[in-house]
């Protein structure tokens, strides 16, 4: 994944049901704008971007690559809410703020951003599809710098988790965002490679023929079984494993949260990730902090 340096970054993970106030406030801190009609999931968005490109300037093309588990279902909830058991109209900005797009909207306005301004879900690996998309538009001349992050709230979320909190982990709202630039000068680190893998047999072939260096850290996605993780932990042979949903909890967006903290934590280190879908896809991003 040559180009994909990392700029900036930040790493939200908050408890859930947070007062939006609180989080209108923390946003103030980095910005003059004023969110009056922003909800929880667009106000999470907004805090960790801001925070991701706080006292830096970006290019006016930047573009803006939400990524999301879950979207606005907390509005969404309370709009079906006021439809089907208030029998009355939503309000107007409720009902536009339904669509999960519109936090990635409000981002590039707030940033005074004129490049793409694109939502991606893909169930359990929307943060790495999103790379994916971004290193084709870096690699066909279509961005010069990019905003890519994830987003998701604890609420609803967390009733949408099934088997993969069976470990206990906490719910957290998440918010994590990189600053991304093709070109090295200035950067704190880089995506290397973002492999998938239509099966765990094609992921555990290439981990047996992977050379190079010997690994750092290596961690999981929420549906990484226990059996499996200390399978691929013995094929690996890390020097440690960052568990950073044990440490940061887990929220749909807990892959982009997870790297912004290893970003944050481990200068001069590197990182392999990997994760899965129900579907038995499997993703392994790498990634180095200078």
């Amino acid at each position: 994944m040559r180009g994909m340096y990392i700029h900036s970054f930040s790493a939200y993970t908050g408890e859930p049901n947070v007062d939006v106030e609180w989080l209108k406030a923390e946003i103030s801190r980095y910005t003059r704008v004023n969110f009056r009609r922003g909800n929880r999931f667009i106000l999470l968005a907004l805090l960790g971007a801001c925070q991701c490109i706080h006292e830096r300037s970006i290019e006016a093309d930047t573009g803006v690559y939400l990524t999301t588990e879950h979207g606005n279902l907390g509005e969404t909830a309370a709009v079906l809410d006021e439809i089907y058991t208030a029998r009355s109209l939503p309000k107007p900005y409720g009902f536009i703020n339904t669509m999960s797009g519109t936090a990635a909207f409000y981002l590039a306005q707030t940033l005074g951003s004129r490049g793409r301004n694109i939502t991606v879900s893909s169930q359990h690996l929307s943060f790495e599809r999103g790379l994916e998309l971004l290193k084709l538009d870096f690699a066909g001349g279509a961005e010069r710098s990019a905003l890519i992050g994830g987003v998701d709230e604890a609420s609803l979320s967390g009733e949408n988790t099934g088997q993969e909190n069976h470990r206990g982990w906490r719910m957290a709202d998440g918010s994590g965002w990189f600053y991304v630039k093709p070109e090295r000068e200035g950067a704190c680190g880089s995506f290397i490679a973002n492999r998938s893998f239509r099966d765990a047999p094609s992921c555990i072939d290439w981990i047996r023929k992977r050379g190079g260096p010997p690994l750092d850290l290596l961690s999981f996605g929420a549906l990484v079984g226990e059996d499996e993780a200390a399978a691929l932990k013995a094929a690996l042979r890390p020097a440690a494993v960052f568990d950073y949903l044990r440490d940061g909890g887990y929220s749909g967006s807990a892959t982009a949260c997870g790297v912004g903290r290893f970003m944050g934590h481990f200068q001069g280190r590197s990182l392999l990730h990997i994760n899965r879908d129900r579907r038995g896809n499997y993703a392994v991003l790498e990634v180095e902090r200078y």
